[in-house]
């Protein structure tokens, strides 16, 4: 299997998240946690509390010094970019990890399931947004 490695940006510290980081948030920690059961080593670094772990990877500190934070969140896979700006979906994730298609297909479901739920009436999404 793959080791993934999420180095984030300060998120939520200042207690000032929208309801959509929120969510998002949530479900990161979703998917680490499921990747992790699967056997799947998976890191995340957060700028603010993880600093050393940014300057120990060549490539993080590269994009750092070329992008500025703006880059984060940024997914590297066996220290290869995969993702940057923006969190990959589970099923990318899921996909990068190297798990099997019985795996795949699982977080894809979910994928659909969520994103249907999200645009539902009164689901939290855009459409419900003022």
């Amino acid at each position: 299997m793959k080791k993934i490695d999420i180095y984030e940006p300060v998120g939520c510290a200042s207690g000032s998240c929208s309801p959509q980081i929120e969510m998002e948030l949530h479900r990161i920690e979703r998917i680490v946690k499921d990747l992790r059961e699967k056997g799947v080593t998976v890191s995340r670094f957060n700028i603010m509390d993880d600093g050393p772990a940014f300057l120990a990877s060549e490539v993080v500190k590269e994009v750092l010094v070329e992008e500025g934070t703006d880059c984060l969140p940024l997914v590297l896979v066996d220290g290869k970019i995969e993702s940057k700006i923006e969190y990959p979906s589970d099923l990318e994730l899921a996909k990068w990890a190297g798990l099997p298609w019985s795996d795949l297909e699982i977080f894809a479901n979910r994928e659909k399931r969520e994103s249907t739920e999200t645009k539902a009436p009164g689901g939290g999404g855009c459409d419900s947004c003022g």
